[in-house]
This record gives structure tokens, sequence and C-alpha cells, in this order.
């Protein structure tokens, strides 16, 4: 393993996507992580918003955090 110090200079600001506060039905998300555009659905009661998107497979559906959320094409 090569162990070297590097300076500020050297490093990459690396940008994380903010977070949700709040959706709506119609809101387009993404994961902040990245992935595909998906269709806020419905929220639950915990304050999860459902979504949906095209996958490889057909339509697909599924339960995120708002945290785990971001705007569809933040960067």
């Amino acid at each position: 393993m090569n162990h070297e110090i590097f300076s500020i200079g050297q490093l990459i600001v690396c940008y994380a996507p903010p977070n949700l506060r709040s959706v709506m039905p119609g809101n387009k998300v993404m994961l902040r992580s990245g992935g595909p555009e998906m269709t806020v659905c419905d929220t639950n009661a915990q304050g999860q918003a459902v979504c949906q998107w095209m996958g490889t497979d057909g339509l697909t559906r599924s339960i995120f955090d708002l945290e785990c959320l971001t705007c569809y094409g933040a960067r």
C-alpha cells in the first residue's frame, strides 16, 4: 500500500445533493446516491415517499425515507 501525504489542492471537493423536507404526489425525485427518475405517488403516515419508476422489469414501486431522496437532476 502506498502511503502519501496530499495537499489540500490535490483533494476533490464532493458535493452532496440536498435532502428533501417534504414531497407531494407528482414530484420528480431520485435517490441522493443517483439512479433513475422516480415519481412520488403518495406519502405514508411515517412521512416516507411512495415512488414509482420504469425499471428493466417494468413499472417498479417502492417506499423511501425523505433523507434518501433529492429533486431529480440535482447535483
